[in-house]
């Protein structure tokens, strides 16, 4: 055999795999590569002359779009008979989104709620009438902030010492349930709450676990008594989002798999493949983004949830979903180059029109939709900030709160561009933990943090902090 056709072999043989020593393109794929080369130019570097017939199957190859050959295999089985898309055939559930015309607000600390462990995950109910907190002792806490707010339980003089001065009221702890999982024997074991979701009346919750199943709770009625596990990630679930129409929930694990689940059935219904890494936030868009691009006088406006899903993982990818086509292509948002691969959190805007990223070198990355891939623009934290670990938007649509390692700030969106003045302001209350959620409630009066690295790097203080919020101009 002449050399030109053992390289003609060994080269088809990498490329399109052969009898024996099979390459497993999904698991090579990505690696070590940039964007502008693939396995196909690897491999053509490698052969000193290959022939033409080669040559035409490589051609072809690096024709094929390089987002397909990347999407990694899923090892999950879907059901048969697979469950349904519930958001695409009900009404999202009504909310009361104040999108006031402020400037700015004044966002000051006056609660805290006394916990003695990392919270990986809270949540509350559409009002804050209740909030869940969850975390790595293995507990879901219910608090009740009316009373937390209207100063039921205040701290004590020693108790408000590890505080700023405006922190006087106390959190009050309503109930709490143990986070019990099934282990492989049967018997019910603790697990850290990794994820934490509740319905907007507070009617049942679900919870994520670390043997990868979650767990749908009672909370109205017998409170803490488990209905189900509904059982398909292989390792910890990181996310839950309940869908707006609240007929479903997706779920996004460490195992790099979304999924969407059919909560009047507990079938699967759809696995959204993509991500390379552990999933880190799930957003859907909000509602009123798709009622405001319809014009009501000549057209109906739909009353069906918005279909597009926001997910990011925790090596930067950021994926957006129309779940309205079952076999599509998510669409990418690019990394900025010099930014390292990492992100937690990502959030709408309140009109759906922008999308906001953390990254790990003391930046928010502003992506608009229809304008491209690459960021629009790129918020600066000062130097050794810290990664930033969650954000959330204010009802203005112009203040994002951005949480970092040392301070959590208000950025001024309007006034970015201005060198003339700061663009952001210093929430008071934490500083040197991780914070793992921020939670606004939808009138913008209230704002909840909490502290927990949500089983990933950094360290946590373990606060848990409330704060009035006050519109200005």
């Amino acid at each position: 055999m002449s050399d030109t056709a053992f390289n003609d072999d060994l080269l088809e043989k990498e490329l399109f795999g052969g009898d024996s020593d099979e390459l497993d393109m999904d698991e090579m794929m990505g690696i070590g590569l940039d964007d502008d080369n693939s396995m196909a130019g690897a491999a053509i570097s490698a052969v000193v002359s290959p022939s033409t017939d080669v040559k035409a199957k490589v051609e072809a190859k690096l024709e094929e779009p390089k987002l397909q050959a990347q999407v990694p295999k899923l090892e999950i089985e879907l059901d048969d008979p697979a469950g349904t898309l519930t958001v695409l055939d009900h009404a999202p559930r009504p909310r009361n989104m104040a999108t006031n015309s402020c400037r700015t607000y004044d966002i000051l600390p006056t609660m805290a709620f006394l916990n003695q462990y990392q919270i990986h995950a809270a949540t509350s109910v559409s009002n804050m009438r209740w909030v869940f907190t969850g975390g790595e002792d293995g507990y879901i806490k219910k608090w009740d902030f009316y009373a937390t707010v209207n100063n039921k339980q205040p701290l004590t003089l020693g108790q408000r010492h590890s505080h700023v001065d405006s922190v006087a009221k106390g959190g009050v702890m309503a109930s709490y349930w143990e986070h019990n999982d099934v282990n492989e024997s049967g018997v019910d074991v603790l697990s850290p709450v990794y994820s934490m979701d509740v319905q907007s009346e507070a009617m049942w919750l679900v919870s994520g676990m670390k043997s990868g199943s979650i767990a749908l709770w009672t909370v109205r009625h017998d409170e803490g008594r488990r209905i189900t596990l509904l059982s398909k990630h292989k390792k910890p679930v990181s996310v839950l989002r309940i869908s707006p129409d609240e007929y479903g929930v997706v779920s996004g694990a460490w195992d790099r798999a979304v999924l969407y689940w059919d909560l009047n059935t507990g079938k699967l219904a759809r696995a959204f493949a993509g991500h390379m890494s552990q999933i880190s936030s799930i957003e859907f868009q909000p509602w009123s983004a798709q009622v405001q691009a319809q014009d009501v006088d000549t057209e109906p406006v739909d009353k069906r949830a918005s279909p597009v899903l926001l997910t990011t993982s925790i090596d930067g990818q950021c994926l957006l979903w129309d779940m309205r086509a079952p076999k599509a292509l998510p669409q990418s948002f690019h990394l900025p180059k010099k930014t390292p691969p990492w992100a937690t959190s990502a959030c709408w805007s309140c009109d759906g029109r922008r999308i906001y990223v953390g990254r790990r070198n003391n930046t928010v990355d502003e992506y608009e939709l229809g304008m491209g891939s690459q960021p629009s623009r790129t918020l600066k934290l000062p130097m050794n900030s810290g990664p930033v670990t969650a954000l959330a938007m204010m009802g203005n649509n112009r203040s994002l709160v951005c949480a970092s390692t040392d301070n959590v700030r208000m950025w001024d969106l309007a006034s970015v561009e201005r060198r003339s003045s700061v663009p952001f302001q210093i929430i008071p209350g934490h500083h040197g933990g991780t914070i793992s959620t921020i939670l606004v409630d939808e009138t913008s009066r209230y704002m909840l943090t909490t502290s927990g690295n949500r089983g990933w790097d950094g360290s946590s203080n373990n606060v848990f902090l409330g704060y009035e919020v006050t519109p200005i101009g």
